[in-house]
């Protein structure tokens, strides 16, 4: 075999195995193509993040979605028992893109029921991150460094042991 075809299958091999990336998931809701996601993924606890959603037409996914389609959407977040409704927003120069924010606070998965007009079309959908086409939210310990302790009193000694080095330092520079 040529050095080129064994190149050829090993890179074929590669994408075979390559796992797929957690991104948007896609609906057809009437003439419409919903993309739904978070901003930023993987989400993470504590970080601001929040929906996108992106429209287009059906058949037209490479063109700019027309400016005179009135879009109004908002997004039913769920986690656990608890719920909150976020009005989507319009990305400023992004015709078709809408955002809100959210601060997603626990890890897990998160349930967002989108739902409003687009043009005449009534939308009603349910996108939830359990079903794995977009980020289940990660605890931010997962990217936190240096890791901070827990532990109030192993917190409260750390804190201890700097102030008494720094008072050390500040009575070494007086006496010098």
């Amino acid at each position: 075999m040529q050095f080129k075809t064994v190149i050829r299958w090993f890179v074929v091999a590669l994408l075979a195995l390559a796992t797929p990336v957690l991104a948007h998931e896609h609906r057809e809701v009437g003439e419409y193509s919903i993309s739904f996601g978070w901003r930023v993924e993987p989400a993470y606890a504590g970080q601001l993040n929040g929906p996108e959603v992106s429209i287009s037409l059906h058949d037209a996914h490479d063109e700019p979605f027309p400016e005179d389609i009135v879009v109004e959407l908002s997004a039913e977040v769920s986690f656990g028992d608890q719920s909150i409704t976020l009005r989507l927003e319009p990305v400023r120069g992004e015709t078709g893109h809408y955002t809100t924010n959210l601060i997603p606070t626990l890890p897990g998965d998160y349930t967002f029921r989108i739902f409003g007009t687009i043009g005449d079309t009534e939308v009603d959908e349910v996108f939830s991150s359990a079903d794995g086409e977009f980020s289940t939210v990660e605890p931010l310990s997962d990217i936190l460094f240096p890791v901070v302790p827990s532990d109030t009193e192993a917190l409260i000694a750390a804190l201890e042991a700097r102030i008494a080095t720094l008072e050390a330092q500040i009575a070494a520079l007086q006496e010098g």
